[in-house]
């Protein structure tokens, strides 16, 4: 399965699951109601999402987990409107074992309570059991919505200074402009 088709149907969360057989994989839900399971690790698939959307995953965590001021777990912004927020989902059988998974908050519908452990709802009804308790869980979300106001902030702020940058530049010139550009020239020249 192509991962930007994938992306294209509106990815929703991916988690890692253990197939007999064939080891850690990831299963990826789309809005479309489709569930895919991949033979790569979530890692993997984190980092191709980062490669799709041109962005460094390492700054970004940096970035976003100094204004949180945490170091795990920091929700990752791929665009203003897709953060995804890491949730424990399973033990880790082994060492380098996946056990985070992945979600998009605007796709969480409601997070319920199951035997002390959060569930997951997503808006086309899928589910997703999570080991973290609903508070947890609801910090994570809560994270999420914060990067996500500062990635819009963040954005306003480079246009708005692109277009003072314009602004400045596309006027007349005036005739200290001139004097000061013949003034460059003549240095330029030696004169």
């Amino acid at each position: 399965m192509d991962l930007e088709k994938i992306i294209l149907e509106e990815l929703m969360a991916f988690i890692p699951v253990y197939i007999p057989l064939k080891g850690n994989c990831t299963q990826l839900y789309t809005k479309e109601g489709g569930v895919y399971q991949i033979e790569r690790n979530t890692r993997t698939i984190v980092n191709q999402l980062c490669e799709y959307y041109l962005m460094d995953l390492k700054a970004t965590r940096k970035y976003y987990g100094d204004l949180l001021s945490m170091k795990n777990l920091i929700p990752i912004p791929f665009t203003e409107e897709d953060i995804f927020i890491p949730i424990r989902v399973r033990k880790p059988i082994c060492k380098n074992d996946g056990a985070t998974g992945f979600i998009n908050i605007k796709h969480i519908k409601k997070v319920l309570e199951l035997k002390g452990k959060a569930l997951i709802e997503l808006v086309n009804g899928q589910k997703i059991p999570c080991l973290s308790t609903i508070e947890t869980t609801n910090r994570h979300i809560k994270n999420g919505h914060i990067v996500k106001r500062l990635y819009g902030e963040k954005q306003n702020t480079i246009t708005l200074r692109e277009c003072n940058f314009y602004d400045e530049y596309n006027q007349p010139a005036t005739k200290g402009d001139i004097a000061l550009l013949r003034q460059e020239i003549l240095k330029l020249k030696g004169l």
